[in-house]
């Protein structure tokens, strides 16, 4: 190489022209562009051209003649006639081949050009240039052509979303686009594919404030999703179907040869009912009531036996069989306002294994003689065998109790009773009342969203309660007693003296009550729950719907027949702790799903009030405000908790108006601020 001879080296963007300076033994120097310099190794120089010159004139000559003769080459017959022998060839031999002459300067370097651009059907190793084979060149024309029609989908895909539609017919790259999308509105940052959905998304919207809101809402405006589509289902893993092994399994469920077995003693004579909501069909809770004579302290006095019987799931679930295993998966039924997402199959829960009337139902009964100053004389705990009377609504019960023509009205008014006494006793020791009325949301198969408020006063929702804690605390006696292992719940008392000696029964004295309360421990050694105000208790009343109900079921139910336990400690333990965590979840997520529906209920209230030329107003009670942070308050109307600033004369216990004026469904937040004075 002489100075000022041009060169071709191969820079950052590709192959380039430029005019030699100087070389030691690894790098050269040359002059690129009008007034720059730059430095490559030795093994950066593709080609030289024998040609000098004084100015960049001649580099923008060279570059111009090149660039006409890369673009107008077709290297197709000379590779037909190569590609067989496979061999190796220098850039020389291509272009005299192809030419048939020495080839110019201009066109050496324009065929290095098309070689360097164009790698269809020849691969580069330094200065060697091997011919693809037939086989490798028809693939990469597949790929190549795959690719750009997947581009010109991609941008089709793009250009529909940015209006709000779909395209006609969707292709399977634009479905597999849009499972992207799909995925970053689901996981976020977590997805896996998180960054190329972005990149994809930026060709549509604008992404930069929250990308994974916006993918979502890219979806649901063009009606790829559903507004209302619950994402934590997918989010948490929560398996939603039942694998046809399980399905198979609880389909194959017979219970005729347990009802005949001689341990189980048979209570189908006692007038039995369940007591749930209108809807409900999984029931796996009875009652049974008898007027009775118990010794008392040596004199018969008029008591009552009273039988609570539930639905004995364990019998019906083999440990370690596939239901028992998708059962342990799922620890719980998940209850949403739009579904319920079953711990086990309809085919058991809400079938074999639901105590439904006029069946006979295998089932474990604590039956208890109970006196009139619900004092109790004498209990015990029995595998049985019932038969349901009636399945009776909480709206139901409550009219039975007020009408004393009514059906069952004694039976009910009489367990009505024994239930209040037992809450009396219990709450005697200083437990705290923790009773508040529940919000209830329900949503149609059209949309329809339903709201009411569950008043835990009512007689029937009360007096059922009353007995599930009854049942539960009992139980725990029976596993203490008989040093079974069970997941016992305690929870220290904490001192509520000042609260209530400030504050007067209600919301606010509930609400510092609960803020003092500490959250309730797992453990197999038993201790007093404070909350419920009972020596020991554990979960196992609801064996269909939870799957540690199940698992203490079955521990009492192997002991009644066998005399022996059926887990050990450890076990016990391993199964509580998983299932404390993960009921937690479900929780979370089903006060978070009931939120969503009934701010989305606020706004259509807000929204039809805001069309007549109204605003949206709310009273709410003001439980705290803490300074430079929002009010904390409950809607008067509804047992929910709201935020809003609020001034700071403004104090707890006081009730004030608060206007929605917009509700964020996507946080599931509503936006109040205190309305303003009605002018006087």
């Amino acid at each position: 190489m002489q100075a000022g001879e041009l060169i071709v080296v191969r820079l950052n963007s590709g192959p380039g022209i430029g005019r030699f300076v100087e070389a030691d033994s690894t790098r050269v120097k040359f002059a690129i562009g009008r007034n720059r310099e730059a430095r490559l190794p030795l093994a950066r120089v593709l080609l030289t051209t024998g040609i000098k010159a004084t100015g960049h004139e001649a580099v923008e000559s060279l570059t111009r003649e090149a660039e006409i003769v890369a673009s107008e080459l077709d290297l197709t017959d000379l590779w037909d006639l190569v590609c067989d022998d496979g061999d190796s060839m220098s850039l020389q031999d291509i272009a005299e081949l192809y030419w048939s002459e020495e080839p110019s300067s201009a066109q050496r370097v324009g065929l290095l050009f098309h070689l360097d651009r164009n790698d269809l059907r020849f691969t580069t190793k330094g200065a060697e240039y091997t011919p693809r084979t037939r086989e490798d060149v028809a693939e990469l024309e597949a790929r190549r052509e795959r690719s750009a029609r997947h581009a010109e989908e991609a941008v089709a895909l793009a250009e529909s979303l940015s209006t709000g539609k779909l395209p006609k017919e969707i292709t399977s790259h634009q479905s597999h686009l849009l499972d992207q999308i799909r995925g970053l509105a689901v996981f976020g940052d977590d997805y896996t594919r998180a960054a190329s959905a972005k990149k994809y998304l930026e060709s549509i919207t604008d992404v930069s404030r929250d990308p994974q809101r916006t993918a979502f809402y890219t979806l649901t405006n063009a009606g790829h999703m559903s507004r209302d589509e619950f994402l934590t289902l997918e989010q948490a893993g929560i398996p939603i179907e039942f694998s046809e092994e399980v399905l198979a399994e609880a389909g194959s469920v017979d219970i005729s040869t347990q009802l005949e077995d001689s341990h189980r003693r048979d209570l189908t004579s006692l007038d039995v009912f369940t007591v749930d909501d209108e809807d409900t069909r999984d029931r796996d809770d009875g009652l049974s009531i008898e007027h009775v004579q118990t010794k008392i302290e040596g004199a018969m006095t008029d008591a009552y036996r009273v039988g609570i019987h539930i639905a004995d799931a364990s019998s019906i679930v083999q440990p370690e069989s596939a239901l028992d295993k998708d059962a342990d998966r799922r620890m719980a039924t998940l209850y949403l306002p739009e579904r319920k997402i079953w711990m086990l199959p309809p085919d058991i829960a809400s079938d074999a294994g639901s105590l439904s009337p006029g069946e006979r139902r295998l089932a474990v009964s604590l039956m208890a003689t109970i006196t009139e100053d619900a004092e109790v004389a004498s209990w015990e705990v029995t595998p049985s065998i019932i038969r349901s009377r009636a399945a009776l609504s909480y709206d139901t019960v409550d009219a039975r109790i007020d009408d004393d023509s009514a059906p069952m009205h004694r039976e009910l008014s009489t367990l009505r009773m024994l239930a209040q006494k037992l809450k009396e006793k219990r709450e005697s020791t200083g437990t705290p009342n923790l009773d508040r009325d529940e919000l209830s949301v329900k949503v149609s198969a059209s949309g329809e969203i339903t709201v009411d408020v569950l008043q835990r006063s009512n007689p029937a929702r009360s007096m059922i309660a009353e007995y599930m804690i009854f049942y539960n605390a009992m139980l725990a006696e029976f596993c203490k007693k008989n040093e079974l292992p069970a997941p016992y719940r305690s929870q220290k008392a904490p001192d509520v003296s000042d609260i209530v000696a400030q504050t007067p029964e209600g919301l606010l004295r509930w609400y510092l009550t609960v803020r003092k309360m500490g959250p309730a421990s797992i453990s197999t050694e038993p201790g007093a729950h404070a909350g419920l105000g009972v020596p020991a208790y554990i979960q196992a009343s609801s064996p269909l719907r939870r799957y540690p109900d199940l698992v203490i079921q079955r521990q009492v139910s192997h002991f009644l027949k066998t005399g022996d336990k059926f887990y050990s400690d450890e076990e016990i333990s391993s199964v509580a702790q998983r299932a404390d965590m993960q009921i937690r979840e479900l929780s979370r997520i089903e006060f978070d799903r009931e939120k969503y529906w009934f701010l989305k209920y606020l706004d259509a209230q807000r929204q039809e009030l805001e069309a007549e030329g109204e605003e949206a107003i709310h009273e709410a009670y003001v439980l705290d405000n803490p300074p430079n942070r929002a009010g904390v308050m409950d809607l008067v109307k509804y047992p929910f908790r709201v935020r809003a600033a609020l001034v700071s004369d403004v104090k707890p216990g006081d009730t004030v108006k608060l206007r929605l004026h917009g509700v964020d469904l996507w946080r599931r937040v509503g936006q109040f601020v205190v309305a303003a004075p009605e002018p006087s």
